[in-house]
């Protein structure tokens, strides 16, 4: 029996597969991006959509300034430098360890299979839990006019599961340039663009 029948949509997404493992690292290596649009079957989106509803009301909202690195500005360069210019970021959180143990997002954290799965894809050897036990996995909640400000993640990697669709805007943007991290390189025209 899979661990994760009840999850993953195995008929479209064979992640235990290493066919379908080899196809999503070669679109990686080509797009550094990979998108599996309804991965997760619709009665595990279901449940989960129903546990971020009945977890709102613990959502953390906040609002911060940062630039495209996650940090704050630096007043030794120039404001209009592209790496030193400030975003908003505001949404409502709830953390990891807010998150029912038996979630099917702990499920799906948990899992040998996906973890197997990340690692084919990534290209890594090993894997390990988050060491922030509030990070790991989150709900992330944004009301009108709320927004996730543009920023390099400072991981090797994220993963982002869209559960709703928002009823207007709400794009996610990826840019699959930009900044080279192992040769410590930004392209800070594109930023600036």
């Amino acid at each position: 029996m899979n661990e994760l029948e009840d999850i993953v949509d195995f008929e479209h997404y064979p992640i235990d597969n290493r066919e379908f493992q080899d196809k999503c690292f070669n679109i990686i290596m080509d797009k550094s991006v990979l998108i599996l649009k309804d991965f997760i079957n619709k009665k595990c989106l279901y449940n989960i959509q129903k546990e971020a509803l009945l977890l709102e009301k613990k959502a953390y909202y906040c609002s911060q300034k940062h630039t495209v690195l996650l940090q704050k500005r630096n007043q030794n360069i120039s404001n209009e430098d592209p790496l030193n210019i400030e975003v908003v970021s505001d949404k409502g959180c709830v953390p990891h360890d807010l998150i029912n143990t038996d979630s099917y997002l702990n499920q799906l954290y948990n899992s040998f299979i996906f973890k197997n799965f990340l690692k084919k894809v990534l290209g890594i050897k090993y894997i390990y839990p988050y060491k922030d036990k509030l990070s790991s996995i989150n709900y992330n909640y944004y009301q009108n006019s709320q927004q996730l400000g543009w920023h390099f993640d400072n991981a090797s990697f994220a993963i982002t599961l869209m559960i709703q669709s928002p009823d207007k805007g709400g794009v996610f943007e990826y840019l699959d340039k930009g900044r080279d991290y192992k040769k410590n390189y930004i392209d800070k025209d594109l930023i600036k663009k």
